[in-house]
This record gives structure tokens, sequence and C-alpha cells, in this order.
């Protein structure tokens, strides 16, 4: 008889198998599940040298993935930005100013100083500070702040003297600076390619040890809300980060990438593309830039911004330039998972894609429509004719509802973050945080998914709302089926390997609007707890 490594008893385990299964226990062994089913089963896989976890009726269910974040990127930039989020204690323009102050004071002249996570909707004046704001901070320290969704930056006079940037550059192809409707002067804000032009070496690379660090503690923290899996965007130094992280065996939780299109050469010269790692670590695609940010209102959409009447938002690229690259690479054999928010820059990816996939077949592309937010049904028939996956932000609509509602209106917001629409068709779609973008708690996205309501209590979009089992979905088989682990990962089934979340509640039974606070008491990756609350 072959005794179980571990074995959990007497729980309400959720498996998300085809049936929607419930079962009371499990049993593992070398990391994966050997047998799922009642109590009486699982008994006879219990040894004497096997542990047992008596669940006394607590909810399980399979460990959760996020689809798409930044998240090793995040952890290494808290040790080189400064954090402007609502969450540290910015409520206003003059908090921004202090903070950035004290900065100044601990930095050498003329050194940039770089905020992140500023989020003008949760300012007391709305909107986002001007060049003459931060020029108050400092005129002897160049200084830019990048908002909370990315893709939109803010900067002082001394940043665009650097640069030559004067009131006569004009906006760079898939760019635009801010400038004053009367004047023409530029006000400070940097859409897209206008901040290459400013600051043409990116944002400052973390060092090999902080890129480690951050990496590890970032994941560590996932780990605790009950993720198990992430699928991140990387780039050279959170590669090196999570392959170090592995070597060591201090990999907090399994990683998924999708490795910047700037490395592609690079990438080719070695012959590597996806499929290169294990269980723990790997290469999935490529990930291509094509429009602005929802959080951000500059996705690149085909009616205006209410709030902005002659405002269509930002296209990263230009249709030539991206059917060049994208090109490059389909034809070499890498997938696709490409930044398409606003239906203007989805359409303009389908076309690409429809045309590449003719060229170039392959059975089971799986190539990727990362965010894919604002959409029709003509934009839903394509996706699916293309069998391209799209992943929606999960815990948008309650995080950041509340200020799209002035952008989008109620109507539209209805064909936003579009879970049910796209379960409809039959679309595998998959939903992510897009960390920093938005917190990473699966929970809260679910939350989001299920209630569609936004943190001050707004119905948003209420036609896509979905089911608990079917919000679970898009953090386990679909999201396992987006970097094809969905016979791996996923679900709590024999042969799978032993990922699982334990559960302060009972997700199926509590009231829909206290999802998000059910606590995470232990995650278990390959039968090993990870993370257990201090007081279980």
């Amino acid at each position: 008889m072959l005794f179980a490594d571990l074995v959990l008893l007497n729980g309400k385990i959720i498996t998300m198998d085809a049936k929607q299964s419930v079962v009371q226990a499990v049993a593992i062994k070398f990391g994966k599940f050997v047998a799922v089913g009642e109590n009486a089963d699982i008994q006879k896989f219990v040894g004497k040298n096997t542990e047992v976890i008596e669940l006394t009726g607590k909810t399980v269910i399979p460990g959760l993935i996020d689809s798409h974040g930044h998240f090793m990127r995040t952890g290494a930039s808290r040790e080189l930005f400064v954090d402007l989020s609502e969450e540290s204690g910015i409520r206003s323009i003059s908090d921004i100013q202090s903070r950035l102050r004290k900065k100044a004071r601990e930095t050498p002249r003329g050194e940039w100083i770089f905020g992140y996570q500023e989020d003008d909707s949760k300012l007391e004046e709305k909107r986002h500070p001007t060049k003459w704001e931060l020029d108050e901070i400092s005129t002897e320290h160049p200084i830019i702040l990048t908002t909370v969704g990315g893709h939109f930056w803010m900067a002082n006079s001394i940043a665009f003297e650097q640069a030559d940037i004067t009131n006569k550059t004009p906006d760079p192809v898939g760019g635009k600076f801010d400038r004053d409707g009367e004047t023409g002067e530029l006000t400070g804000g940097l859409h897209e390619e206008a901040y290459n032009l400013l600051r043409p070496e990116g944002s400052p690379n973390p060092t090999k040890e902080q890129a480690f660090k951050g990496a590890e503690q970032i994941l560590k923290e996932c780990a605790s809300v009950g993720l198990t899996c992430i699928y991140d965007l990387v780039e050279k130094s959170e590669i090196q980060a999570a392959i170090d992280l592995k070597n060591t065996n201090n990999l907090p939780i399994r990683v998924r990438m999708d490795v910047t299109i700037d490395l592609l050469d690079e990438m080719d010269k070695l012959g590597i593309y996806r499929g290169l790692g294990d269980d723990w670590l790997r290469l999935c695609g490529l990930k291509f830039f094509f429009d602005g940010a929802i959080s951000a209102r500059t996705a690149a959409v085909s009616e205006p911004y209410l709030d902005k009447p002659d405002f269509y938002g930002v296209m990263a690229t230009t249709k030539e330039l991206a059917t060049e690259i994208l090109t490059k690479a389909y034809e070499k054999g890498y997938r696709i998972s490409a930044h398409a928010n606003g239906d203007r820059a989805i359409e303009i990816y389908l076309d690409i894609m429809e045309e590449l996939q003719r060229k170039y077949p392959r059975s089971d592309p799986r190539n990727r429509d990362i965010h894919c937010t604002v959409i029709n049904q003509k934009l839903v028939k394509r996706l699916e004719k293309l069998e391209i996956l799209p992943t929606i932000f999960g815990p948008y609509a309650y995080y950041h509802g509340d200020k799209l509602i002035p952008a989008f209106g109620e109507e539209r917001l209805e064909s936003m973050f579009a879970a049910r629409s796209f379960l409809d068709a039959g679309i595998i779609i998959a939903a992510h945080s897009d960390h920093p973008c938005a917190p990473y708690p699966p929970l809260m996205a679910i939350h989001a998914l299920v209630n569609r309501k936004t943190k001050s209590g707004k119905p948003i979009g209420q036609k896509q709302k979905i089911s608990v089992i079917e919000a679970l979905k898009l953090y386990t088989t679909h999201a396992a089926y987006h970097s094809f682990d969905e016979n791996l990962l996923g679900s709590i089934e024999v042969d799978k390997l032993a990922d699982m979340v334990v559960l302060g509640d009972d997700i199926l039974s509590v009231p829909s609007e206290q999802i998000i606070d059910i606590p995470i008491d232990m995650t278990i990756i390959d039968g090993k707890t990870v993370y257990i609350k201090e007081s279980y």
C-alpha cells in the first residue's frame, strides 16, 4: 500500500474538475494528488509517517493563478522609487510634494527622483500634479512620477530641459505630451513613447541583490493571499532573479513569464522560446504594447472619453510598426501576449494576428490579449474565431470603478471587463490584477467579478456579473490553460500538482459582498505548506 505524504480530511474541497465535484478529503504523494474523494476513501492512505491536516469543515480551493502582472519588477521597485499610493498615506498633491521633498533632501543634487503609484482619482484635487508643482519640490533634481496604471508620467522642468524637450518639440510616434490648450506650453504630462524621449535609458534597473530580494518578498506576499502561481512580465533582471531564487530553493510560488518583446533578438540568438523551464518556472511568450491604460484613462478607444470630449486615448505604436515587430516574432515561432486595452487597439491587434495566423499556421497557438477591456460583439466574435485568449482585469470594477464612471459612463461600462460576454461566447478567459496597477489579492478580484460594484458601492457594468464558480475558473482552470498548464494546475484531481488554498470561510455560501473579507488560512504548493495564518 502506498501511503501518502499528506492527507487533508473533513473539509469542503471545491475541486474545480469538469463535474464541479465537492469532496471531503485528498491524499498527496510526491507533490501530486494521488486520491480525491470522501473521508472513508482517503483514510486508507494514512500511514505512520503521513502528515494529516484536520480541516474541521473548512473550505479548500485549488491554488489561485494571476494571469498577468508586473510582480517581480514591483518588488524591486520598492527599493528604487518613492511610493505615492493611497495605501501609503497620500491624499493630496501637497502630500506628494512633502514626501518627495524628503527624498530630495536625501538625494545628491542632479540625481533623478522617481515616484510611482500616483493616482489622480485618489487625490483631493482629482488631478495629476503639474510640472510647476513638481518644480516646487526641487529645481536641482529631475523628477518623474508614474501612475498606478503606468503608461502616463509627470515630470518637472529640469527633466524636460535635460532632455532638450521644449514647447516646440512635436509629439513622438506612439506618444503624446500634455500641453496647455491655449498656449501650447508643456504642462508636465507624458503618454507612452513621450517618456522615452524624456528618458531614453528608461527607468533605473535594480541591482542583482535588489531584484532577488524584491522578487522573493513579493512572491511570499502572493502566497499569503492564496496565489500559488503568477504569470509575470519580465526583463533581464526579473529573469535572473527568478532563476536565482529557483536555483537556491527560495522561489516561494510558481512563476510563468512573458518576456518583453524588446529582447526578441537576444532570445532568438539563443534559440529560447515558449516552454523553456519546468513546473516551477517557465517561459511562455513575448509581450507587446498597443495602447494606454484603463486606470489612467488613456486606452485607445473609438468613442471619446466623456470627461475629455476630444480625447480618444493614446496608441503606443502604429499598425505598420506593430505588424513589422509581431511578424518577426511570430514567424520564428514565438507566442504573443499583447497589451490591447481599448477597442481601437484590440481591432488592430486582431487584424495583425488574423494575417499572421494565416501566413504562419500552427496548432493550438494560444496567443493572448492582455486586458481586452473595451469590447463589442464584433470583437468578441473575432476573438473566438481566432482563438485568442483574453485575460481581463479582475479587481478593476471594484478598485478603480469609481473613477471610470465619469470617463466611460454606465452604458459603456456594461461592455468592459466583459467576463459574462466572453464566457457566453465560449472563450476561455482568465483574469489578473496587473499589479501594481491594482492590488493582487485574488479574492478582491473574485469579489469584483461577482458583485460588479465599486469601492463606494455603485453598480458598474452589472450585465457582466458572473457566478462565484465562474470567477474561480478565471483564477484556476482557465488561468492554467493560458500557460499550457491545464494538465498540471487549476483543479484538484489525481495526477495534478498539489496546489491548494484553505479558506477561513466558505466562498460558496457567504454573502457575495463578504468574499473580499474571507481570510486565507493556508497556502499549499506541491503538498508543502508555504503560508499559514498565525492564528490558524
